[in-house]
C-alpha cells in the first residue's frame, strides 16, 4: 500500500541503492565464493532493484526485491522507516515465499513445460535472483524499429504462450506459488482501494515536476477513472482456470537473430482466461506508441494493436462468454494503464526511470484523458466488437492529437 507523499518519505533512493548492492554482493560471494563478481550499472525499474553483474567475466542480471513491494512504495514510506524496512527485509529475504524465490520457481516450471522459452537461472540466494541475459533485442525495441509489423510481433508473443495458457500449463504449474501481488487487479486494489488511497490520489504527481494546474487535472482524471473501474471490479472473473505469464510487457520479451522469442520476469498467476496477458501486452504497447514522436509510427503501432485485439475477440466469439471476457479485457487494460501512470507520477525524483516511463510522465495529461474517455464508454456501453471499436477510437484521437 502506498502512503500519501505528505505523510513521510522514510527511505532515500541513495540508501536503498547502497543497501541493494551490498545484499547482491553478499549473495554473489556466497553463491560463488571462488569466483570474481563485479557489479555493474543499475537497470531502471520501479518494482525491484536490478543491476548488471559479471561473474568471472560472464554477464548476468541480478534482482533483489524489497519486501515484495515496488521500489516506489518503499521509498514513499509504505513499509515504514528505513529501520523498519531493513529489519523486515532480513526475514523476507530468507523466506521461501519471497518474490525472487517464487520467480525462480516459475522459471524452472516453465522451462520444464518447454514453451515459452525463458531466461536461464544462474542462481538464487539470500533474496537475490541471478539470471543469464536474454539474447537479442527486446520486443519494445523491435516494435519501434518495425512498427508495421506490430501485429505479427504481438501475435508471435501470444502464440508462444499457448502451452502456458492451455491444459498443459495448468497441470505443470499447478503446484507453484503464484505472484498474485503483481496481478493487474491486485495492484489496482492495493493502490486505489486502501484506507490511504484518497490521500495518494489527491497528491498524485506532487514530485513529478508537472505544472501544478496540469498535475491537478491529471490527479482528478485518475480519480474519476479509479471510481469507474472500482464499479467494474465485478467484470473481472474470480474463476481460476488458466495460468498466465503475469508480467507480460514488450520489454520482457526478447527476439534473437534466429527469430526465437525468450521471456524474462514471469509473475505466474491464475485467471479465468488469457485476458490479463493480452491486456498488459497490448496496453503497454499502446503506451509505447503514444510516447513515440513520429505520428506514422504511432499510427502503425496502434493499428497493429487493434488487429491483435480484433483477432482475440474473434476467438472469443466461439465461446459462450465473449461479451463478458471482452469487457474483462478492457477493464484490465485500463486498470494496468492507470496503475503504471500513477506509479510513474508518484516516483521520487531520485529514483531512476526507464526512457518509456519518462515519456509516460511527459504525456501524463494525454494518457489520463484517454483512460477517462475510454472508461466512461466502458461503463455505459454494451459489449462486442462495437465496444472495442469505440475504445480504440479514443486511442486514435489521442494519438492523432499528439504533435
Amino acid at each position: 500500500m502506498t502512503l500519501a507523499a505528505s505523510e513521510k518519505k522514510a527511505v532515500s533512493a541513495a540508501t536503498l541503492h547502497t543497501a541493494s548492492r551490498w545484499r547482491i554482493s553478499r549473495a554473489l560471494e556466497e553463491l560463488w565464493p571462488d569466483r570474481t563478481a563485479v557489479l555493474g550499472a543499475q537497470c531502471p525499474s520501479v518494482t525491484s532493484y536490478v543491476c548488471r553483474v559479471t561473474v568471472d567475466g560472464e554477464p548476468l542480471i541480478a534482482k533483489h526485491s524489497w519486501l515484495g513491494m515496488s521500489l516506489v512504495s518503499v521509498l514513499r514510506g509504505a513499509a515504514g522507516t528505513w529501520d523498519d524496512v531493513r529489519s523486515a527485509q532480513n526475514l523476507y529475504a530468507e523466506s521461501p515465499q519471497s518474490l525472487v524465490t517464487r520467480e525462480a520457481q516459475h522459471l524452472a516450471a516453465i522451462r520444464k513445460l518447454g514453451r515459452p522459452r525463458v531466461c536461464d537461472t544462474a542462481g538464487v540466494h539470500g533474496g537475490v535472483l541471478v539470471t543469464r541475459e536474454a539474447e537479442g533485442t527486446s520486443l519494445a525495441a523491435e516494435l519501434v524499429a518495425h512498427p508495421a509489423d506490430t501485429s505479427d510481433f504481438l501475435e508471435a508473443a501470444l502464440t508462444a504462450l499457448r502451452d502456458l495458457h492451455g491444459p498443459a500449463g495448468a497441470r505443470r504449474l499447478s503446484a507453484v506459488s503464484p505472484i498474485g501481488e503483481r496481478s493487474v487487479i491486485g495492484v489496482f486494489r492495493r493502490k486505489f482501494l486502501g484506507p490511504r488511497s484518497a490521500g495518494y490520489l489527491r497528491e498524485l504527481g506532487q514530485d513529478s515536476g508537472l505544472p501544478e494546474d496540469e498535475r491537478q487535472e491529471v490527479a482528478e482524471l485518475v480519480r474519476r477513472v479509479v471510481d469507474r473501474l472500482a464499479r467494474l471490479l465485478g467484470a473481472v472473473s474470480s474463476r481460476r482456470e488458466t495460468v498466465v505469464f503475469g508480467d507480460l510487457k514488450p520489454e520482457h520479451v526478447f527476439l534473437d537473430g534466429g527469430g526465437c522469442l525468450r521471456f524474462i520476469d514471469p509473475a505466474v498467476q491464475w485467471a479465468a482466461g488469457s485476458e490479463p496477458d493480452v491486456a498488459k501486452l497490448t496496453g503497454r504497447t499502446l503506451l509505447l506508441a503514444l510516447g513515440h514522436p513520429d505520428p506514422e509510427v504511432r499510427r502503425q503501432i496502434v493499428d497493429g494493436v487493434y488487429s491483435t485485439l480484433s483477432r482475440h475477440v474473434a476467438v472469443l466469439s466461439a465461446g459462450p462468454n465473449r461479451d463478458a471476457r471482452l469487457r474483462e479485457l478492457l477493464v484490465l487494460w485500463l486498470m494496468d494503464t492507470v496503475s503504471i501512470l500513477s506509479t510513474c507520477l508518484s516516483a521520487p525524483p531520485d529514483l531512476p526511470l526507464a526512457n518509456h516511463q519518462i515519456s509516460l510522465l511527459a504525456m501524463a495529461r494525454m494518457v489520463a484523458r484517454m483512460v477517462d474517455a475510454a472508461s466512461a464508454l466502458l461503463v455505459g456501453s454494451t459489449a462486442g466488437f462495437r465496444l472495442l471499436d469505440v475504445v480504440v477510437d479514443q486511442v486514435d484521437m489521442v494519438a492523432g492529437g499528439l504533435p
